[in-house]
């Protein structure tokens, strides 16, 4: 399979979605891991919170390692240790041996994921590195779609049934790693990307980066909080049925992820790109104020809550884009990486910052910072093309 062709980006594509299937497939099975456990749902939710945060911690050093033994061994090393784990979840008896395992297979699923982006920047240049970032965007959403369609039969069955769910995505991994081959074997890394030990953390003092990384961590962190807040908010509030609630959360994913892939065409035009991506930022965060006005019908929330994730995606599209204009040197890989980063902090910390301001007797708090949150990668990245980034690779190709 020819590097940087349409198969191979799809096929690195793959692997993105199937580790976010992974990952998000406890986030259904909470009550069956406590009832099983004997402990509360909140202390049960830390084999989700687990696998973000040791990913987010542990993105510097897997970088690294990644520009060291390259992209494709980086892949089937963390393939491995992922499927490993998630096996060994699937007949655990103690709850403390179960979180110790889904730390080690949250730190396999990010030596997947940044090997895949690492080798998707690699590989690809100009419009079709743009379509493929853009693509890049919607693999999270998919692949917690994926989830639930492959979960939701586990749930409330007996103690052993969510065992199942462990137990086949470690096959489902392990067949992953009979397509390894077809990814290309030499490691794609660029002399900036193959720093030493002591400078992995020196991308921290270039100011481009932390733009970069506030640009993926403001919306995303709102976008992944308000997961928790908007079904109970529209049961308690807006007396919708709970059956409903998943029916309303799959048709705003798959909306998010069309408007994605219809992003990664859109975003290639000179002038119409620049405009869907400032449209979609104000028109997403005026739908999604719209959703939590006091008075609202039920019937125009949902509607807005599912058009908002269409409006919204192209924002979050072409912030991922954006990850070769942002980097210093040619450090692609650590750009990447810091993007990463954002977005499995995000996912620890949307719920634990949004619900409280959710909470307050005013809203006034909590709409401020969803428009801020959701405007601040217009103030934050440059509407531009992405020369500089390509001006980075040729100085770093050729220093």
């Amino acid at each position: 399979m020819r590097a940087g062709s349409w198969p191979s980006i799809l096929l690195t594509l793959a692997f993105a979605v199937i580790i976010a299937a992974c990952h998000s497939k406890t986030i259904l099975l909470i009550g069956d891991i406590a009832n099983a456990y004997s402990v509360s749902p909140s202390h049960a939710s830390w084999v989700v919170s687990a696998v973000a945060v040791v990913a987010a911690l542990a993105s510097p050093l897997v970088n690294w390692g990644v520009a060291r033994v390259g992209e494709r061994k980086a892949i089937i090393g963390g393939l491995i240790i992922a499927a490993l784990c998630s096996y060994l979840a699937s007949r655990s008896t103690d709850f403390t041996a179960l979180l110790a395992l889904r730390v080690i297979e949250g730190a396999g699923y990010i030596s997947v994921v940044l090997a895949a982006l690492a080798l998707l920047i690699h590989t690809t240049e100009g419009k079709r590195r743009t379509s493929a970032l853009a693509f890049w965007s919607v693999a999270s959403p998919l692949g917690g779609a994926i989830a639930i369609f492959a979960v939701s039969p586990y749930i409330g069955g007996d103690h052993s049934q969510w065992r199942l769910a462990f137990s086949g995505h470690a096959v489902i991994l392990l067949l992953l790693l009979l397509l390894t081959p077809l990814l290309p074997s030499i490691n794609l890394a660029n002399r900036a990307e193959r720093k030493p030990l002591s400078k992995v953390f020196s991308l921290y003092t270039d100011p481009q980066a932390l733009r970069l990384a506030a640009a993926v961590g403001a919306p995303l962190t709102v976008s992944l909080g308000l997961i928790t807040i908007t079904p109970a908010y529209l049961i308690g509030v807006l007396q919708v049925a709970p059956a409903t609630i998943g029916v309303i959360s799959t048709v705003g994913i798959l909306s998010s992820v069309a408007a994605g892939l219809l992003a990664g065409f859109v975003l290639n035009l000179r002038v119409i790109g620049p405009l869907s991506v400032v449209a979609g930022a104000v028109i997403g965060v005026a739908l999604e104020v719209l959703v939590f006005i006091p008075g609202v019908s039920t019937e125009v929330a949902i509607a807005a809550k599912i058009a908002q994730g269409f409006f919204s995606s192209f924002v979050v599209a072409w912030v991922f884009t954006s990850i070769p204009k942002m980097t210093r040197n040619g450090d692609l890989m650590g750009a990447g990486g810091i993007a990463e980063q954002a977005l499995y902090l995000s996912m620890f910390l949307g719920p634990v910052l949004l619900y409280p301001l959710f909470a307050l007797t005013s809203r006034a708090p909590f709409f401020i910072v969803l428009v801020i949150a959701n405007l601040l990668p217009l103030f934050l990245l440059p509407l531009t093309s992405e020369r500089s980034g390509q001006a980075g690779q040729a100085a770093a190709a050729h220093g």
